[in-house]
């Protein structure tokens, strides 16, 4: 179908299936996240990182159960594979944000939000559910046009590539991103930034890429960094990178939309 199998269903939509087919109560479905930490820390447990997966499922359960009733704050999202694996997944994605700086604005008497991108400003605060006392935008202080944007619908053999969910595990559009890559890595001096929609994408892909040679194909030219989910691991990377544009080796730093990288990071 048009959506690749992905379906999505509302908390309590999801928890009634549950409980019909499995016999469980919701109730104690609340305190699954509580109990599993009280008695990981009873038990004493040395190495926490060993029960991660548990802990994942229980703040799945106990999230659901929770905002199960009223109006939908959350959307279960259900896909038949993760980046062209293997294995399904299930998603629990926060479709109220208020929900997430509510603790935020309850520790603090005083809130200083700021950001490059919210617009319109009056939008915001409806949607984190707060009165400002200041509500300011400033002008940019600096301007930086796109020399040449493009948008590219095939590749060099004229196949059509694309990022759409049903698109991302062809093969062909995998390697027609991927020598698209090396050419732009032999053709643009210093650095360039390419962006994945997601880790568990950009890993698949990268992975794909080695095993047809392009990484080996890029590293000729450039450098090549990724970002990861550690914080410090990626900044290392970044510094590494501006290093390697400055001394004119070149790099290629692959990373995630809406990361670390590319939020907040001036590439000048």
């Amino acid at each position: 179908g048009p959506t690749g199998g992905v379906t999505s269903e509302t908390p309590l939509a999801f928890l009634h299936r549950m409980i019909t087919t499995t016999s469980l109560e919701a109730k104690p479905l609340k305190f699954a996240h509580s109990r599993l930490s009280s008695l990981l820390r009873t038990l004493q447990v040395p190495n926490l990182d060993d029960f991660n997966a548990l802990c994942d499922v229980a703040d799945f359960a106990s999230l659901v159960a929770t905002y199960s009733e009223g109006l939908p704050r959350f959307a279960i999202i259900m896909e038949p594979t993760i980046a062209g694996g293997p294995n399904p997944g299930i998603q629990l994605a926060c479709l109220d944000s208020s929900l997430a700086i509510a603790p935020l604005f309850k520790r603090f008497g005083s809130v200083v939000i700021t950001s490059g991108t919210l617009s319109p400003l009056d939008l915001y605060p409806k949607l984190l559910q707060f009165e400002p006392c200041i509500l300011e935008s400033f002008n940019m202080s600096t301007f930086r046009p796109c020399i040449h944007p493009l948008v590219i619908t095939r590749g060099s053999d004229q196949l059509p590539v694309s990022t759409k969910f049903q698109d991302r595990g062809d093969m062909g559009v995998v390697r027609n991103y991927g020598t698209m890559m090396v050419e732009l890595c032999r053709t643009i001096p210093d650095g360039i930034v390419a962006f994945f929609t997601s880790y568990s994408y950009m890993e698949s892909i990268i992975s794909e890429w080695d095993g047809m040679g392009i990484m080996r194909q890029l590293t000729k030219t450039k450098l090549v960094f990724i970002e990861t989910k550690d914080v410090v691991e990626t900044t290392l990377a970044l510094e590494n990178f501006r290093r390697a544009c400055d001394s004119g080796r070149g790099a290629v730093f692959l990373s995630v939309a809406r990361g670390k990288v590319s939020e907040g990071i001036n590439f000048d």
